[in-house]
């Protein structure tokens, strides 16, 4: 499995308070099978919570911490959209890794005013926009079908484990799956913020392979998130539809790519 959204980096957010709480976090992230950790801290122009420096260093010093682990820890950012933020990402502070792809978030409530534009901006500048757990703003919670208007936007979409499992309530439960059986996410992460020793995760797997199959497990949480690594293109739109003749309906069926 690769993680691509955590807060696991120690002291830079309202994530892991320590470095020892994040070596703790980590081993029992290997021990569930885990190959590959992004680190994710929040990056809130606004109101600085962390800045591109301060992550350089807590993230130097996990590596040096975690160096006998087998385990890939990958340095980014999950970055607050609001006026003046695609500056910033412009200069691939907080990208992840040496990709061009970026984690980034809004308003849960109500989009950020010029949202489009602002993630246009960064496209246009060759970067590549995943938006954090989709199934958590309001307006998609209302439409699930916005969801589509990211992809077609060319923004990935990262749905949250907590939110397969119903966390953080049915509506947005509820949403999560809309967007899985629909192919509306491309990776499906933890957004680990250490608070508790369970790792979600896996057993978010495990409800995804019940209830669609084992492929989407795979693409959402190995194939894709290498790619990202890669700095690689991942297709935006990975189901077609097939016409069933005996149930005389369309059934949208996973496509490999």
């Amino acid at each position: 499995m690769i993680d691509i959204h955590t807060h696991i980096l120690h002291n830079c957010d309202d994530g892991s308070t320590s470095l020892k709480l994040s070596i703790n976090q980590i081993i029992n992230m290997i021990d569930k099978g885990v190959t590959d950790i992004v680190l994710t801290p929040h990056y809130m122009n606004s109101y600085v919570q962390t800045d591109a420096i301060i992550i350089d260093k807590r993230f130097e010093e996990l590596l040096i911490a975690t160096a006998d682990m087998e385990i890939n820890l990958h340095k980014g950012g999950e970055i607050f959209l609001n006026q003046g933020i695609d500056e910033r990402t412009i200069n691939r502070e907080l990208c992840i890794g040496n990709t061009s792809y970026v984690l980034v978030e809004t308003n849960m409530g109500e989009f950020t005013p010029d949202i489009f534009g602002t993630l246009f901006n960064l496209v246009r500048k060759g970067l590549k926009p995943i938006l954090a757990h989709p199934e958590r703003y309001n307006y998609i919670m209302n439409d699930p079908g916005m969801a589509e208007d990211f992809m077609y936007r060319d923004i990935y979409l990262q749905v949250n484990a907590g939110s397969i499992l119903g966390i953080y309530g049915k509506k947005i439960e509820k949403t999560a799956w809309i967007l899985l059986e629909n192919g509306f996410a491309h990776f499906l992460a933890s957004d680990n913020h250490c608070r508790t020793d369970e790792y979600i995760l896996p057993l978010a797997i495990k409800a995804i392979r019940n209830r669609i199959d084992n492929y989407t497990v795979e693409l959402l949480t190995q194939i894709n998130p290498q790619k990202m690594l890669n700095n690689e293109k991942i297709e935006y739109f990975y189901l077609k539809e097939q016409k069933v003749e005996k149930k005389g309906f369309f059934e949208r069926i996973l496509r490999k790519i």
